[in-house]
């Protein structure tokens, strides 16, 4: 049942629901049935006869109102989903219909943090790959293989300490100059119930996955505000919209992670009146990486589908490219699940039960 969240059957229902929800496929088909109904006729008569006998039978035997009627209520669907998803991108952008301007990728500086490792390292490898000069905070080495890169700078830091933060932000300015991109990419994670979890950890986690956020955005932002440039991207969870059993500590950061960047984009635009300054937030489902070591078995058990690194990092990069701020759910089949403090408490309660299952230790 965990395998609600995120599936191989839920993507491919879900882009047969993107396919049969697309106008551009739709609309056509509604003018054809309309105004050619004898072509159309013929050539579901022809299709019939492929198809398996019963199936055959059942497409043929539709009325030609029936389908007309399907599809106008298909093509208002899509449309209403493709001004839907058009008017979500505009809003995240400060009602700007097109892309940020004077990105020029080879003049921008990134500060990556968490970059030595997993997702991190990945989105290091592809903006360096589009030719942005990337500062790494991190308390871990770059990898050997990252460590002759020229475009890759490496700065001992912990994150969690406001004092460590701005000394690298010191030395990246210092060194290389102003940043136009900072990805609050570093995160920790160990399962554990409530009744266990230590103070020390509980210190460290929300240190790692929530103050960082505000330590490092106090030192790169006033340059972006300044400039009316750059692009904040926090990555958050799918645990910002449903609390995991022996995960309430990360549920809890990744929630006030959200939180932080609804806050950050309200205020980069009302109070500092900067709406060129982008920021994205960026929920992947369960991915497979040390942070999972622990349960990463359970969880594949229980049917969940894990999503890799370079998945996340290759989607990180893409909206970095894209100019615009935004809020990305990955998979998009499991956008839905934003959703779910809408839902009624039963159907929020029977989601939880069957994450549990495969998080909790049997």
């Amino acid at each position: 049942m965990a395998s609600v969240l995120y599936s191989p059957a839920i993507d491919v229902i879900a882009s047969a629901g993107r396919l049969v929800l697309s106008p551009f496929l739709t609309g056509p088909l509604l003018l054809s049935a309309t105004y050619y109904p004898e072509t159309v006729r013929q050539i579901v008569s022809s299709v019939a006869k492929h198809l398996p006998e019963q199936l055959g039978v059942l497409l043929s035997s539709v009325p030609q109102s029936s389908a007309i009627t399907a599809l106008r209520v298909l093509v208002a669907l899509g449309l209403i989903r493709t001004v839907n998803g058009a008017l979500n991108t505009i809003a995240s952008n400060s009602w700007r219909l097109g892309a940020a301007k004077g990105w020029n990728w080879s003049n921008e500086i990134a500060v990556v943090t968490g970059g030595s490792s997993g997702i991190g390292k990945g989105i290091v490898e592809r903006l360096v790959a589009l030719g942005v000069r990337v500062a790494v905070f991190d308390i871990q080495d770059l990898p050997k293989e990252m460590q002759g890169d020229a475009r890759i700078r490496f700065f001992h830091c912990d994150v969690t300490s406001s004092e460590s933060v701005a000394a690298a932000a010191d030395a990246v300015r210092r060194e290389l100059g102003h940043p136009s991109i900072l990805v609050n990419n570093a995160g920790i994670a160990k399962p554990m119930p409530i009744l266990k979890t230590s103070e020390e950890y509980l210190r460290r986690i929300f240190g790692v996955n929530v103050m960082s956020l505000w330590f490092t955005t106090q030192q790169f932002l006033p340059r972006m505000i300044q400039l009316d440039k750059g692009h904040i991207v926090t990555v958050a969870s799918i645990a910002s919209f449903v609390a995991l059993a022996t995960a309430a500590d990360y549920s809890a950061t990744k929630a006030g992670a959200l939180a932080f960047h609804e806050s950050l984009a309200s205020e980069i635009k009302h109070q500092y009146k900067a709406p060129s300054v982008l920021t994205s937030v960026i929920h992947p489902n369960f991915v497979k990486t040390p942070l999972l070591d622990d349960f990463s078995g359970r969880l594949e058990r229980a049917g969940v589908r894990l999503l890799t690194s370079d998945r996340i990092a290759d989607e990180v990069v893409a909206q970095i490219k894209s100019k615009r701020g935004g809020q990305l759910v990955i998979p998009s089949s499991a956008t839905g699940i934003s959703a779910i403090r809408g839902w009624p408490t039963w159907l929020q309660e029977l989601l939880r039960d069957a994450v549990a299952k495969g998080a909790v230790k049997p």
